[in-house]
């Protein structure tokens, strides 16, 4: 069957993928505008609900792991079915709350490992069915985060302004759960289980298959173990968890910094931020395909992918230090389209880096691990270490220059990535 007609699957399974990132993206992108509601409502601190992110963000970079190597195992669909219906529990019991413990178990533990399973597999998911349009694939299919991070904070802000932050929260757990649950029943792990090929195939694969009978080796087949061996995976690993410390320290405080700092109304302060998802969502599969298109130019998909990373967080560090000078609504407003626009390039550009880098056998395992360190720890540290210097300082001044400096080292570190060597073994 040639996969290039209509009736090729993978259109479908990017289709699941970005309703899978939609829901679970809404989650993390509203979560700068529960800031100030709940520190008003509940008498927290602002470190204090910057913890359920930080939790939730350590949990969700562990759980990757463990889920991209059983989506490998054992396909995407029951998997990511049983860890939505987890995210929207918790989520849903975090309405319930009124110390921060029982925030923390609801919202940081059981919505970080509900969450875990709902980014890394859908997108390994997509990887497995693409070689050709692998950018375009993926940005189209996390470009569901852009609608979720445009989507969901205004209708956060609506619905705490007329009801409260509680309703939020158990409204947005029962979409989770039932449409998880719509989404996997589409689901399929890979081509071969329709009997189809990755997109792709015959003009990738089969010309690599070519090469390799007539040197005598057989094709090689990147591993974790193997890939882990290299220094290509260490350098991803830091820079990965460079960009998520950066961004979340950005990404989930730019709401209370205009707010408490700059004096902008919540509702005028949303609207804005959500100028970044809607981006996002544009320039998503814009930058996708514009990195395939560099890669072919090239001839170097690897290359390719690496100029448009480095670019992209360069650009974000500049917005980032913009923000630092914001002090008017067109001020944000230049700093949301400003940094949404890489933001919503470098997000799925990673996932294609590494798919890449090693290519499609282990892919869940490898971008699993990769987002262990990259999520886990950086995406973890990123909320509490903004609402800690805000707390201690009193402003957001240190957490928006930190942000800066930390991703002009994730540039630095995504142009220093140098493609590991795949040998192949002789032919006997």
């Amino acid at each position: 069957m040639n996969e290039e007609k209509k009736g090729f699957y993978g259109w479908v399974i990017v289709a699941t993928a970005f309703a899978v990132i939609f829901l679970h993206l809404s989650i993390r992108g509203s979560f700068a505008v529960f800031i100030q509601p709940m520190t008003e409502a509940l008498g927290w601190s602002t470190t204090d609900v910057s913890i359920g992110l930080s939790l939730f963000m350590f949990f969700y970079g562990v759980t990757a792991f463990i889920a991209g190597r059983a989506v490998d195992k054992y396909g995407p669909r029951w998997i990511i079915l049983i860890h939505g219906l987890l995210l929207g529990l918790g989520i849903y019991l975090s309405s319930l709350v009124t110390t921060p413990w029982q925030f923390y178990l609801t919202y940081g533990v059981m919505g970080g490992i509900g969450a875990g399973a709902l980014y890394v597999p859908p997108t390994a998911m997509v990887r497995k069915w693409f070689y050709k349009d692998l950018g375009k694939a993926t940005g189209l299919a996390v470009s569901g985060a852009g609608l979720g991070f445009f989507v969901a904070p205004i209708a956060s802000m609506y619905l705490i302004e007329y009801m409260s932050f509680d309703f939020a929260f158990k409204m947005f757990g029962i979409i989770i759960v039932v449409g998880v649950f719509i989404a996997t029943l589409f689901m399929r792990g890979t081509p071969e289980e329709m009997g189809q090929k990755p997109y792709g195939y015959d003009e990738v694969i089969k010309k690599e298959n070519e090469e390799a009978l007539k040197n005598k080796v057989k094709p090689f087949v990147w591993s974790l173990g193997k890939a882990i061996k290299t220094p290509a995976f260490w350098t991803i690993v830091a820079m990965y968890f460079c960009s998520n410390f950066a961004e979340y320290i950005v990404f989930s405080h730019s709401v209370n910094y205009v707010v408490t700092d700059r004096g902008f109304a919540l509702k005028t302060a949303t609207w804005i931020y959500s100028l970044i998802g809607l981006c996002f969502l544009f320039f998503g599969p814009i930058g996708g395909s514009y990195a395939d298109k560099l890669g072919a130019r090239l001839q170097n998909e690897f290359l390719g992918r690496k100029r448009v990373l480095t670019a992209s967080y360069l650009i974000v560090a500049a917005a980032s230090a913009w923000l630092s000078f914001v002090d008017t609504p067109w001020m944000y407003v230049v700093f949301a389209i400003a940094y949404g626009i890489p933001f919503g390039v470098y997000i799925p550009c990673v996932a294609a880096y590494v798919g890449t880098t090693f290519g499609r056998e282990s892919m869940g395992a490898i971008w699993g691990l990769v987002t262990v360190f990259g999520v886990a720890a950086g995406c973890g540290l990123g909320p509490y270490v903004g609402g800690l210097l805000k707390d201690i300082t009193g402003n957001y001044q240190a957490s928006i220059w930190l942000a800066t400096g930390i991703y002009l080292l994730a540039a630095i570190l995504a142009a220093s990535v140098k493609k590991p060597e795949a040998k192949g073994t002789p032919i006997n």
